[in-house]
């Protein structure tokens, strides 16, 4: 727990230098949706930090809350096999209550790069498709409903985390259509785990094969392929690079996102 506070506290720092570059050039301030996100994680810590000092007890809901952010994003991260650990030594309403701030914490990293990736030339094309359309039109027939329905049933979140941003569908209702839903997802869910104590090593089974399919295609496209996809994902930080900083001087330029999570030396 101590290492893990130590490295969210280097992450932060680096943020904060970032940030303090950014604002002594004058320079355009961070997307809407990437500010409240980077608060949101501050707050988290500091959250964090207060439980662990002073509520050590509840640690484990913290760390929960933290493993549900990346898990109920675009990253291919399984939360189920984490809540039903962590389900195990709470009750299923603390559980859901993390699970759910998590979420919605994550939903704000995904507008932006999904906004970021639709923008994108090999990508944009997309939405000149006929499926493209009807999915959005769709979604947007009765958005509020339809998120909620994709994030309380095992149908496949990811598709109205892709199209709610796509379409231009509002952040603050979708993150409320998805606390809707998660909530009591996350609830049914945590009640079996803390009724049925499952194994830890039933779970981490669970995880491996829930991972396993994604590990499996990353492992198996070809050399090329990975490259032209590590192009795309280079042209679109580029992208959001460009807009925070205007014309300036090598000697100048913002640390490329990959350093601010170096150790801090």
């Amino acid at each position: 727990m101590r290492r893990l506070v130590q490295r969210t506290g280097q992450t932060l720092r680096r943020l904060g230098l970032a940030a303090d570059e950014i604002a002594s050039r004058r320079s355009r301030h961070l997307p809407l949706y990437w500010r409240i996100f980077a608060y949101a994680l501050a707050a988290s810590a500091v959250v964090g930090l207060a439980i662990v000092l002073f509520f050590p007890a509840a640690s484990g809901l913290f760390l929960f809350g933290l493993y549900s952010i990346p898990s109920n994003s675009a990253i291919p991260l399984p939360h189920e096999p984490g809540l039903l650990f962590f389900a195990k030594f709470y009750h299923p309403v603390w559980i859901a209550l993390a699970g759910t701030l998590g979420t919605a914490i994550a939903a704000f990293a995904d507008y932006e790069l999904v906004g970021r990736a639709m923008q994108h030339p090999k990508i944009s094309g997309a939405r000149e498709t006929r499926v493209y359309q009807w999915a959005c039109r769709w979604l947007m027939a009765r958005p509020f409903v339809t998120v909620v329905i994709f994030a309380a049933t095992p149908l496949p979140v990811y598709v109205v985390r892709v199209l709610a941003p796509a379409s231009g569908y509002s952040i603050g209702r979708y993150v409320a259509a998805m606390m809707v839903g998660r909530f009591p997802r996350f609830l049914a869910v945590a009640w079996l785990g803390y009724v049925v104590p499952i194994p830890a090593w039933v779970l981490g089974l669970m995880f491996v094969m829930l991972v396993l399919p994604f590990l499996f295609t990353s492992l198996t496209n070809p050399d090329s392929e990975e490259g032209a996809g590590d192009q795309e994902r280079i042209a679109i930080l580029d992208s959001l690079e460009m807009e925070l900083e205007p014309q300036a001087s090598s000697s100048t330029r913002i640390p490329a996102a990959s350093r601010l999570f170096d150790p801090v030396d």
